[in-house]
Parts: structure tokens; C-alpha cells; sequence
């Protein structure tokens, strides 16, 4: 993992660009606190900050191939460069580091800008072909590592970190503030590409962009399609789950320094340290809990299952003071407003792993999304199916709509008399824990910046969901759960909160794959209503035990007494409102520090 940053110049780069690219370096150096490269060219200015996983003696960035036509800065780990690298020294290749991300090279001088096909990992780079005079910026498929881009007078700049851009070439920033408020409303920004700030613009997730004297171009290499066409039984699909799920944990404990994998005591991360243990690694498991009692506390669970794998089992214990004492600095390392409330838990644990030793963490993200494990997710989707269903009978015509019409309520009754189902799918409905209190901070609220006031009940934030076949409603709402909740805001924050630390997060569950084949699936095999998680568990049947695939959920979380009293100290510096919400606290916090650079 590093920090990349790099300007492309359609005249030519100057002496003030490369003081620049500079300082985006020196502004992000946590992110590879042990080594920089610069390097550039007319029209290409490229820098990074290393932290170093594989390739630790000579994986130094920028990287070049053997003619030097062609330099390279990347952020992240390509998984299966052991794979590629065979492939291409077949072809003819020779490597000159050991470095993962080397393959990117010598993939493009073999297949262009198609590369980025080629490659399992979290990863954002930019590349620039010499004698093309062209750059090429990726950021992987599902969308792990981040990539933020503006347009400028007479060229284009690219960084791993919004704010790096913010403050070496945005000399007066648009503030966006329905960006800004999508989040402390929806957790996630609902919008894939604008920011908050309206100049600068994120790379999607399977998005390439290529920029030459032609201008900007960006096309998707690959996008999340839910396709139902695998045509094998409910026992292959379960096999190949398994032996992708088995794969993909395998080649992501690859690295040359220490790696632990946080345990909750939960389904997904004991899935995780399960199967490492069962490809014959060594593993360290990390679980946090909280002082005092604690119904989100896993520590119990956790540690039996340690003890009973031969795990070498690490604990952290985080206080209401750890809360408090790292609230402001957690949000000096954010340039997004993404509103979990866990992510000061996140922090405090990500300090004290740092002081364990371990530079890569492994954890079980992406398993609630994409195997149907949140309950109130799931009935969401149950409920708009049934509303849906209800919605088709009419207008009544014929004997047999009134007949079908008739059935519908004695098999439904319970849940029409009681509303059980929304007469449509309302603002209430999505991310519904958020919704009461974002409508009682904005019912008054204002917000000022730069000299300018806004009304915040004035913008209408709200998620719709597009069509979809009856009876694939709960797939529209993890769509939803996967590319807002997740994407924009859990993997944001643990790339953030991490690198904060110098640490590195791995997420198996995420391989590209793995959503692949799940999402071929027909949703009859991987979803059973009312009970979650089903399908993973059956694949996980005798690798995970039943006192953890069948216990109730209780996930990551904060206890809300520690939030609370981090929210109630907060004063308000840029909104005024009578209400006092840690999602609105971490957005004001968050102008603070950043417009403080203007």
C-alpha cells in the first residue's frame, strides 16, 4: 500500500508541478512512511510514498520496464503476480525487482490498456507510456483502493487522497453540498464520481482513464452484473464458492512482512482465519473489545474458536477515552465525509495493531453483502417484493386477477393489516438507523462556509432503486447496500483509518472472483428468507462451528454511549443546529481542517 500522485501536462510539466507533486508526497506520507520516488518527463510528473509489503529490498516507485518507455506508480497489491509472473517469463519477460506490481509493465506492453484484465487485487495506478505521451489511471473492480482526479488548466492531476489535490491545485474550491450531506444522511456518498468538492472527481470502481493530447477519456474494464446464468447444480455451486473462497484467502496472505487477521468472532473473519489455517499458514488473529459490558463485545466467542484452531491469538481493549482522545485525530487523516460511527473504534484498534508489529491486516468485508447477512437488509427486500406483487394484481380484470387478488391477501393478510410492506419505498426505508436523527439536525440547520449560507432542508437527499424482475427486489437493496453503504464508505474508511497507521487491510471476500460467481447464481440458491447467510453457511458447514455460523449477529460496532458522548462535546463550526449527530460532528470536523488549508 502507498500513495500515489501524479500530474499530466498537455504542454509541458514545470518547476512549480514537480514542487507539487512534492508536496502531495510529503502531505500523505503515512501512507509509505519508508520510501519516496519522483520521477518525470515533458508532460508527465509521477510521485509516491512507499509502504513496503512485497519486494522489500528493490520494489522502490516509480518502476519502469527495461527501455524505460514506460513508468508506473501503483497503490495497493496485486494478488496473483506469483501467477502473472510465470505467464509472462514464458513469453519472454524478465523482471528486474520482486515486486508485485512489476507485471502491470510488461501486461500493458502486451495487451495496452487491457492490462488491467489481467489482474486480482485492490489496486489504483497511473501509468505513462513515453512514447505515447499517454497516461493510463485504473482503480480495481470492486473498488478497494481510491483514485481522485481534476481537470486543470492545461492538464489533469491524479492522487491517492482527495485532499492532496485540494490543496496543491484548487486555489478556491465549490463546495457540492449535496455530496456532502448524501453521507451523513446515507452513511456512503450515493453519487460514484462527484466529490464534495465540485472540481475534483473520483475514478469509478472498474474504471480506467486515459488521458492524452486528445484530452480524457474513461470507460469501464469491468462493472458488477448480477447475471443468474450458471447452469450447474446447488452442490457445484457450493464447491466452487468454496474453492474460490479457499483461493482467494491463499493468495492474499501473500506478503514479506508480518500479517495478522482480525477476528471478530463472527461468520466472515472466522471463515477467513479457518481457511488460512486450513492452506497451512501461520495466523495471528487480532480481536478488539470494548471496558465494561458490552452486548457489541465478541471477545468470548472469539477466543474459544482461537484456542480450538491453534491460532496465536492477540487482544486489544479500547476505552470511552480512546474514543475521545482519537475523534480529532482520525478525522485530520479523512477527506470525505463517510459517517460510520465504527471507524473511531477502527482507529483506536488500527494504533494498537501498529504497536503489535503487524503491517497487513485480513478481514471478512464484503461477506454480509454479497451472502444476504443482514436481516433487516433482507426484509426490506421481502417487504418491497410483496408491495410489488400487491402492485401487479390491479387493475382487476377477469375472474381470475380477482381469484389471484384473493389469494394474495389470505396468504399476506398479516402483513397488509399491519403495514408490513411500504406503499413505496420511501426515504425511511434505506439506511433507516440514520433517519430520524439526520431529520432533526437538518430541520434547522444551516451551514456556513466561505461566506455563504445554506438552508440544509433545502436539498432533497434521496435514494430511489431503479426496476427490477419481481421477485429480485432483496438483490436491488444489496445492490444499494454493496455500491453505497460499502463501497463509498466501509472500504473507504478502512483504507483511510489503515493507511492512518501505516497498515494495510485485505478483504478475501471481496475477490473479484468470488462476486463473479455469486453473482451468477440463481438467487434461490443463495437466499433463503428469514434466514441469513444461509448459503455461507452451508458452504462453511464443518470449517466454521455452529456456536458461530448460527449465533445472532452482532458485528463491528461501536457502543452508542462511547459515540454519544464523542457527539455532545462536539461545537458546531460550520453548521448550526439545535441537534447534536455524529455524522453531522465528523462532517464539521472534517471543513474544518480542510478549508483551514484555503
Amino acid at each position: 500500500m502507498c500513495g500515489i500522485s501524479v500530474v499530466y501536462r498537455y504542454s509541458a510539466v514545470t518547476e512549480d508541478d514537480l514542487s507539487k507533486v512534492q508536496q502531495m508526497n510529503d502531505q500523505m506520507r503515512y501512507r509509505g512512511p519508508e520510501d519516496e520516488g519522483r520521477w518525470s518527463d515533458e508532460h508527465c510528473a509521477m510521485g509516491q510514498v512507499r509502504l513496503s509489503i512485497i519486494g522489500l529490498e528493490n520494489g522502490k516507485q516509480p518502476l519502469f520496464n527495461h527501455d524505460k518507455s514506460l513508468a508506473l506508480v501503483c497503490n495497493g497489491e496485486i494478488y496473483n503476480y506469483v501467477e502473472l509472473k510465470k505467464e509472462l517469463q514464458a513469453k519472454g519477460f524478465s523482471f528486474l525487482t520482486d515486486s508485485d506490481t512489476e507485471v502491470i509493465l510488461y501486461l500493458y506492453e502486451l495487451y495496452g490498456t487491457d492490462c488491467v484484465n489481467h489482474l486480482r487485487g485492490m489496486f489504483a495506478f497511473c501509468l505513462y507510456d513515453v512514447k505515447k505521451q499517454q497516461l493510463l489511471a485504473a482503480r480495481d473492480r470492486i473498488g478497494e483502493e481510491r483514485i481522485y482526479y481534476a481537470e486543470v488548466p492545461c492538464g489533469v492531476v491524479f492522487c491517492s487522497e482527495l485532499k492532496g489535490i485540494l490543496k496543491a491545485y484548487i486555489d478556491t474550491p465549490q463546495l457540492n453540498v449535496s455530496a456532502l450531506l448524501e453521507p451523513i444522511r446515507f452513511t456512503g456518498a450515493l453519487n460514484p464520481r462527484d466529490t464534495f468538492v465540485e472540481q475534483i472527481k473520483r475514478v469509478q470502481p472498474g474504471e480506467i482513464v486515459v488521458v492524452n493530447a486528445h484530452g480524457v477519456r474513461r470507460k469501464f474494464y469491468w462493472q458488477r452484473r448480477r447475471t443468474y446464468d450458471f447452469n450447474g447444480s446447488l452442490l457445484d455451486a457450493k464447491a466452487e464458492t468454496l474453492r474460490l473462497l479457499r483461493e482467494a484467502v491463499d493468495i492474499e496472505m501473500r506478503s514479506d512482512v508480518p500479517v495478522a487477521i482480525m477476528l471478530s468472532g463472527g461468520v466472515d473473519s472466522s471463515a477467513v482465519a479457518a481457511l488460512a489455517k486450513q492452506n497451512g499458514h501461520e495466523v495471528h488473529t487480532i480481536t478488539t473489545g470494548y471496558s465494561g459490558q458490552h452486548y457489541e463485545d465478541e471477545r468470548d466467542v472469539a477466543r474459544r474458536f482461537a484456542k480450538e484452531q491453534g491460532f496465536v491469538y492477540h487482544e486489544i481493549e479500547l476505552s470511552e477515552k480512546d474514543y475521545v482522545d482519537c475523534f480529532d485525530e482520525l478525522t485530520s487523516y479523512l477527506d470525505e465525509p463517510m459517517t460510520d460511527s465504527t471507524a473511531i473504534a477502527q482507529w483506536a484498534m488500527f494504533k494498537k495493531v501498529k504497536e503489535l508489529g503487524f503491517k497487513v491486516l485480513l478481514g471478512g468485508m464484503g461477506g454480509d453483502e454479497l451472502f444476504y447477512g443482514y436481516p433487516a437488509w433482507n426484509q426490506l427486500g421481502d417487504s418491497l417484493q410483496l408491495r410489488r406483487e400487491h402492485e401487479s394484481i390491479f387493475p382487476w380484470k377477469g375472474k381470475e386477477r380477482k381469484l389471484h387478488w384473493l389469494r394474495f391477501v389470505l396468504r399476506h393478510f398479516k402483513w397488509i393489516m399491519m403495514a408490513g410492506y411500504p406503499n413505496k419505498l420511501e426515504d425511511k426505508s434505506v439506511a433507516w438507523w440514520l433517519h430520524d436523527d439526520y431529520y432533526k439536525f437538518v430541520k434547522d440547520a444551516t451551514l456556513t462556509l466561505d461566506d455563504e449560507t445554506w438552508r440544509l432542508d433545502d436539498f432533497d437527499i434521496f435514494k430511489g432503486f431503479a426496476p427490477c424482475p419481481l421477485g429480485r427486489e432483496v438483490d436491488l437493496v444489496y445492490d444499494y447496500a454493496i455500491d453505497t453503504v460499502m463501497t463509498q464508505a466501509y472500504l473507504y474508511l478502512s483504507d483511510r483509518l489503515s493507511m492512518g497507521n501505516s497498515l494495510e487491510v485485505r478483504s478475501p471476500l471481496l475477490d473479484y472472483k468470488l462476486f463473479e460467481h455469486v453473482m451468477s447464481l440463481p438467487l434461490e440458491y443463495k437466499y433463503v428468507p428469514s434466514r441469513p447467510k444461509q448459503y455461507l453457511k452451508d458452504v462453511l458447514a464443518g470449517i466454521v462451528p455452529d456456536y458461530i455460523l448460527y449465533a445472532s449477529k452482532r458485528g463491528f460496532s461501536s457502543p452508542s454511549s462511547f459515540v454519544n458522548h464523542v457527539a455532545q462535546r462536539h461545537e458546531y463550526k460550520h453548521f448550526s443546529s439545535l441537534h447534536k449527530y455524529y455524522n453531522a460532528v465528523l462532517a464539521d470536523q472534517l471543513l474544518t481542517d480542510l478549508w483551514s488549508w484555503q
